[in-house]
């Protein structure tokens, strides 16, 4: 049987757990209730909300700074998605901050990241709308129906194109070229040992012209270039030398050409008395004989 004691002891115990437990709740909801928060908004047009809860986190550069508080559908445009969302009271949120639904990690499950922001722009007020973003994953959905629907169109004018006509072409086009080849082919066969009797020819002509070349680099190599050059030098020195010689005689002949006239005259008088002398010996031989005693003989001395 429970004494009096030990009921005035529950009793106590009772009442101080509840009052320690009413105590901790007051201090949470107390905390949540004076926790001051500033408020925004985020209409989504014509894009699925999925994965977005209440609750679910808000982050602004990697850092969690609030949550998703309701998700409602606009009464004046049902296409449109309007999302509540709470921040730390002072958060810094840019007129040109857009808000992207991102997912988090493999669950399904998404939440609100804040990206981009000028610190020139002023800050939006508490209750401002935020322009929505478009996030990486939906860009890609979008180019890939894009690209789809290119997909689409470039298949049904291809269909358009290759008709029943145009496809026998094709087929007689690829016949003709199979049967060029297989002649060629032939031909090939037909003329494989004269081609490879050209083939070794241009390789010895290539070798040969090799050899021709580094002989003739190894003769460049070995000319002595300076050698060369006073060899040149000389040669141009004898040749100014010779230039000269050759102008001195031109001015000898020139001084000299009196002397050489009066010298051609007295030899020409010369040879015409030793002519007429001759002529008077033949006509007269008897005058050698005058001449030998002392005579003289028409023009002589």
């Amino acid at each position: 049987m429970v004494s009096k004691s030990q009921k005035i002891r529950l009793g106590i115990f009772t009442l101080v757990g509840s009052v320690l437990l009413l105590a901790m709740v007051g201090i949470i909801v107390g905390t949540k209730f004076f926790d001051k928060k500033d408020f925004y908004f985020i209409a989504y047009k014509n894009q699925s909300v999925s994965g977005l809860n209440v609750g679910s986190a808000v982050q602004y550069h990697g850092i969690r700074i609030g949550r998703i508080e309701d998700l409602s559908i606009d009464k004046d445009d049902v296409t449109t998605v309007i999302v509540e969302i709470s921040v730390k009271a002072g958060t810094p949120i840019k007129k040109d901050v857009k808000a992207v639904m991102a997912a988090v990690g493999i669950t399904g499950l998404k939440q609100i990241e804040l990206v981009g922001g000028d610190p020139r722009e002023e800050n939006l007020k508490p209750g401002s709308y935020i322009q929505p973003g478009e996030s990486t994953l939906d860009i890609i959905t979008d180019k890939a129906g894009d690209i789809a629907n290119k997909v689409d169109e470039i298949l049904k004018k291809f269909s358009n194109i290759f008709d029943d006509q145009t496809q026998q072409n094709i087929q007689e086009v690829v016949a003709n070229t199979n049967s060029s080849l297989k002649n060629f082919n032939i031909i090939m066969d037909e003329n494989r040992a004269k081609l490879n009797e050209s083939i070794e020819n241009i390789a010895q002509v290539s070798s040969e012209l090799k050899k021709l070349i580094s002989t003739i680099n190894d003769v460049t190599k070995q000319l002595d270039i300076d050698q060369f050059n006073m060899t040149v030098s000389n040669i141009n020195k004898s040749a100014d030398d010779l230039t000269e010689a050759l102008n001195n005689i031109n001015y000898t002949v020139l001084e000299s050409q009196e002397d050489i006239i009066e010298t051609v005259r007295l030899l020409k008088e010369t040879i015409q008395n030793i002519n007429e002398f001759s002529r008077m010996i033949s006509e007269n031989p008897s005058l050698l004989l005058k001449s030998s005693s002392g005579d003289s003989y028409p023009g002589g001395p």
